[in-house]
């Protein structure tokens, strides 16, 4: 505590409580007391530091946890792909597999967040996807051109890494199109 708290603490309880405010002072002592003695046989000397080391175990416990069923689903993630891909060699598997999930401690350009919702996403993406395709109906390219005049490199723009790079796959074909929506919709999490 600070010198200066200390001080304000003392001189309340010496020179400005009343009667009452000293009892709940002095209640508050007692219970301090009584919760230290409680708190140091359970191996802590205050609530703070007990919460203080609950959280670190919880976190040390959770990180264990995390790190599992992140290789478990990397796992998942490269059978799905060596499944609906079998054409695809080691390296071009290796190379999706890390781009989708990349190995823990890999080093990866930070990216911000989108600022655009999941579903705009979503909708971007296919559109995008079906001019690049040609089955785009000439209706809808025109009202996006009318809307937007290259739309088409503004959405590029916008789509976060990971989307670009399996869109290009998917348009390379390198995936199918099962595994391209399973993966647009496990990185937009919807």
């Amino acid at each position: 505590m600070p010198r200066e708290e200390l001080s304000a603490v003392l001189d309340f309880i010496l020179n400005r409580a009343d009667e009452s405010e000293f009892e709940v002072v002095r209640k508050a002592c007692e219970r301090r007391l009584k919760d230290g003695g409680a708190f140091a046989a359970l191996g802590a000397s205050s609530p703070t530091v007990m919460a203080k080391d609950m959280a670190g175990r919880v976190q040390e416990l959770m990180g264990a946890t995390m790190g599992g069923m992140r290789e478990t689903v990397r796992g998942f993630v490269e059978t799905m792909i060596r499944q609906q891909e079998s054409e695809m060699d080691e390296e071009e598997v290796q190379r999706l597999l890390d781009q989708l999930l990349p190995p823990e401690g890999a080093e990866r350009r930070a990216e911000a967040p989108s600022p655009l919702a999941p579903e705009a996403l979503l909708a971007m993406t296919r559109d995008f996807v079906s001019y690049s395709e040609g089955t785009m109906p000439p209706s809808r390219q025109k009202e996006l051109w009318d809307w937007m005049p290259r739309w088409q490199d503004r959405y590029w723009e916008a789509l976060p890494s990971e989307i670009k790079a399996i869109v290009k796959a998917y348009i390379d074909g390198r995936l199918t199109a099962e595994t391209f929506t399973t993966a647009l919709l496990s990185i937009l999490k919807i």
